[in-house]
């Protein structure tokens, strides 16, 4: 049993290595649009501080545009402006004390240490704070060029900055877009491991289940990612004409998140037991199907969700896959059997929930639970 798990590294880990590559370039392909911003706004920043100002060396001016975009979309109009005020008061507050003593070792000291007082007494926030105290030691430590003009380096650093505001501003965005895309690829991944457990289920393949595991555990960067879209969709419907017009549809997609993050985290519960129940074996094919029936309302909630048309279809074959949740369906299931399918219960109700129900609506697309022994009691569903 050791021997053959340590052959199946290489072809585990060619599986990893193949999962975060796609992931990575889906990330490049997410974050295009800021990826060329930055060397726009950083040459136009460095160009005006050359050609107008007359600036030798415009370094802040650069920086400032480029640490204000950001290489990812994320909460883009607050962060320009932190960063932007912060590294411009950061600069200025260099500049003023290096005017005033110097510069040396212990006037590095100082400066960080007022830096950082200062940061923390106007902003909380740690963008801001960082880079008050970056920039101030900055201009303690490196000399500053010729020039005529007082304060050449805050100049710099205010250019920069305003450049990032300017495109954080003007440069349009649909809220929904990202979202979109992200909760597709979401749920795409949901689709994917239920047909992984369904297969490894089916055929008893401990390889298949263990991958399924693996693939499981690596979908919690796009949730986190699609939670980060969903921030800057709300706060671009505040400040944004065009974006408030899609705050519902937003809304809806911060649903579909918060659930799509449950089914995927008891998804991963299951697929710890489907490699348990594999390395025994024994095929189970009724709860595979159960498994593939709940893919397949995934997969329609996928669609819907990408293109952002209606989502009754998915709602449909999510409600049938859970119409057949019973977990007293074979009386020679055993308690293992009967868990998973609790378990099976549970995602079709968030993913249900994903698709727009409420949890008693979803709910009562399961059949009941068996009575307790009493017989007084009402049926217990999910």
């Amino acid at each position: 049993m050791a021997e053959t798990r340590i052959s199946e590294l290489p072809r585990r880990g060619f599986h990893v290595v193949a999962h975060r590559l796609r992931l990575g370039l889906k990330r490049v392909w997410v974050n295009s649009g800021q990826l060329i911003q930055i060397p726009i706004a950083a040459t136009a920043a460095y160009a005006f501080c050359v050609y107008v100002l007359d600036h030798p060396y415009p370094f802040l001016a650069a920086v400032a545009s480029a640490v204000g975009i950001g290489p990812v979309v994320d909460r883009r109009l607050r962060r320009a402006l932190e960063i932007g005020i912060g590294a411009t008061f950061g600069v200025l507050v260099g500049e003023i004390l290096v005017n005033l003593y110097g510069s040396g070792i212990w006037q590095l000291a100082l400066t960080l240490i007022i830096g950082l007082v200062i940061g923390t007494i106007l902003n909380s926030g740690g963008i801001f704070i960082t880079q008050i105290a970056v920039q101030s030691v900055y201009v303690v430590v490196v000399p500053a060029s010729a020039t005529t003009m007082p304060f050449p380096r805050t100049l710099d650093a205010l250019t920069g900055s305003v450049c990032a505001i300017l495109l954080a501003l003007l440069i349009p965005r649909d809220a929904r877009k990202v979202p979109r895309r992200l909760a597709a690829d979401m749920l795409q991944e949901v689709d994917i491991v239920l047909r992984m457990m369904k297969r490894a289920l089916r055929e008893a393949d401990e390889t298949m289940a263990g991958r399924a595991l693996e693939r499981a555990r690596e979908t919690q960067d796009i949730i986190d990612s699609w939670g980060s879209s969903l921030r800057i969709s709300r706060e671009a419907a505040k400040i944004n004409a065009r974006a408030r017009r899609h705050a519902a549809e937003v809304t809806r997609l911060s649903r579909a998140h918060t659930f799509s993050d449950r089914a995927m985290r008891t998804m991963r519960v299951i697929a710890r037991r489907v490699v348990g129940i594999t390395e025994l074996g024994v095929g189970k094919p009724v709860i595979a199907d159960y498994v593939g029936s709940l893919a397949d309302g995934a997969k329609k909630l996928e669609i819907a969700l990408r293109r952002g048309t209606d989502r009754s279809l998915a709602e449909a074959a999510l409600s049938e896959a859970a119409g057949t949740l019973d977990p007293r369906a074979k009386p020679d299931w055993d308690i293992h059997d009967e868990s998973m399918v609790l378990l099976l219960r549970t995602v079709a109700v968030d993913l249900l929930q994903a698709a727009g129900l409420t949890r008693a609506e979803a709910q009562s697309r399961l059949p009941p639970l068996a009575e307790d022994a009493d017989g007084d009691g009402g049926p217990v569903v999910e």
